[in-house]
């Protein structure tokens, strides 16, 4: 039976990992022999879509079960319709946890074992993890910061406002909806909307434009479309993106308005 497990480390003697979205690194491990092959956990700049795409890839891979700290109840829900177990709320050292799973499919479950816990028994995370978490995610994020403002740099250099303007022609409607295509194609990280957003205005990009950007960078995410698609379904994905493509140049047409800058 092959069972997939977020780590903190590429072998057994890791942690579970809270969210497979944030995970280091996920196990898949045939219970079988502890055979295991190891996928790396995706890279902070993934955004919201990570777990959807990590959920993909280990369902690519022929997982039955799902060991992990949290996953969404409505992802859950989908990735339980396809025939794989998803248990949650899964702490501790990952070897000690495959062996109590192990040992729960070959032996029968005592009385005490099915019992829900009390709140107080339910484990959290503690500030030691939460800070190392924290610490991973941001040496993750900083080379791409720095990435994203000297590309911004080079592109500055070389794309004279003139073009960028004749793109954005300071319609409200048309920069918002051109705004919204662009962000849409290239999802990632919050901080790095918020660089790419001011580099526009200092440009000469009206709000609209900048903040349909900033707004569809971070909730649409067409490249990661056949990822999101393969665990929630096509419906769900293609109606989520375009929802929040439209809502990303909505939101920014009312925001102009709010702020008295239409025009």
């Amino acid at each position: 039976m092959k069972i997939a497990i977020a780590s903190t480390t590429p072998d057994l003697s890791g942690n579970v990992e809270h969210k497979l979205g944030t995970a280091a690194f996920i196990l898949v491990i045939e219970t079988d022999d502890m055979t295991f092959e190891v996928l790396n956990g995706p890279p902070s700049s993934s955004g919201s879509g990570a777990g959807v795409q990590m959920v993909s890839l280990v369902m690519n891979m022929d997982s039955q079960a799902i060991l992990v700290g949290f996953m969404s109840p409505h992802i859950a829900e989908v990735v339980s319709s396809q025939g794989i177990e998803v248990i949650d709320r899964v702490d501790g050292p990952v070897a000690d946890v495959v062996e109590k799973f192990i040992l729960s499919r070959t032996a029968p479950p005592r009385q005490e074992e099915v019992e829900p816990l009390p709140a107080e028994n339910v484990s959290v995370i503690t500030w030691s993890e939460a800070i190392s978490k924290t610490g991973r995610q941001f040496l993750a994020l900083f080379p791409l910061l720095v990435a994203v403002i000297l590309l911004l740099g080079l592109f500055q250099g070389f794309v004279s406002e003139q073009t960028l303007l004749s793109f954005f022609s300071g319609s409200n409607v048309q920069d918002s909806f051109l705004g919204a295509c662009i962000g849409s194609l290239m999802a990632g990280n919050p901080i790095n909307s918020y660089v790419i957003g001011e580099s526009l205005q200092k440009a000469g990009v009206g709000l609209p434009g900048a903040a349909a950007l900033m707004l569809a960078w971070v909730s649409v995410g067409f490249i990661q479309l056949p990822a999101e698609a393969t665990a929630l379904g096509w419906r769900f994905a293609l109606v989520r993106n375009l929802s929040g493509f439209a809502m990303a140049a909505i939101m920014a047409l009312c925001l102009t308005f709010c702020m008295g800058l239409w025009i």
